[in-house]
């Protein structure tokens, strides 16, 4: 194998990685702060070239998946894995299965707006408004979990529901504005297609958490 070749990988792995340090904390703040703007922009970069999409952010799929790594990596630092048996008891199952889970949601909130909107349905129309979801799918994840970890850390389970509660609102109130952009429509058709992809993605993963339950 050829040594520079080498290198040269390792100085760009390590070179992502600072850049992950930077742009991980921007893009959570725009996330929490400017969603919409942050969703605009999502789509905006995909008609850029490769190399230059994302360039002061992360890459929405990237910055989901990375919120997800960081939370666990807490969990096992903590000692705070509530999963103990079955095919979850493995770190890496765990991740991938969250890493779906989360990712149901910006899949279906995606496909609730492209069907309302009439849009024909295609890799290229799907991805655009998936990506954009990506983005505020990172905080909706970060405070899920967080309420799961504020159970394991001994805190008041009220506690977790309230961050779940509010976590929920305000996703629910941001994908409300963004279907009520996209489609046009008045605030009750829009929360009503909100709630209605949120609850289909929803229903999945409970779904899969039961069969994932019976294969273990």
């Amino acid at each position: 194998m050829d040594f520079m070749k080498i290198i040269k990988s390792l100085e760009q792995l390590l070179y992502e990685l600072m850049v992950w340090l930077v742009f991980y904390p921007l893009t959570m703040a725009r996330a929490i702060f400017h969603p919409l703007r942050l969703m605009d922009y999502a789509d905006d970069e995909l008609d850029d070239e490769d190399e230059d999409r994302y360039s002061d952010t992360l890459s929405p799929p990237i910055f989901l998946a990375i919120t997800l790594a960081l939370i666990h990596v807490v969990e096992v630092a903590e000692g705070w894995n509530l999963t103990t048996e079955g095919l979850l008891a493995d770190d890496r199952n765990l991740i991938a299965f969250r890493l779906v889970a989360f990712s149901l949601f910006p899949l279906m909130l995606s496909l609730r707006m492209l069907r309302a909107k009439g849009v024909a349905l295609d890799r290229k129309t799907l991805r655009m408004p998936f990506y954009g979801q990506c983005f505020i799918a990172g905080p909706f994840a970060l405070g899920i979990d967080s309420a799961t970890l504020t159970i394991a850390g001994g805190l008041h389970l009220g506690i977790a529901w309230l961050i779940v509660i509010a976590v929920t609102a305000w996703y629910l109130a941001v994908q409300t504005l963004w279907l009520r952009s996209a489609l046009r429509a008045g605030w009750l058709r829009s929360f009503g297609n909100a709630v209605r992809g949120f609850v289909e993605a929803l229903a999945i993963i409970l779904i899969l958490n039961v069969l994932v339950e019976l294969l273990g």
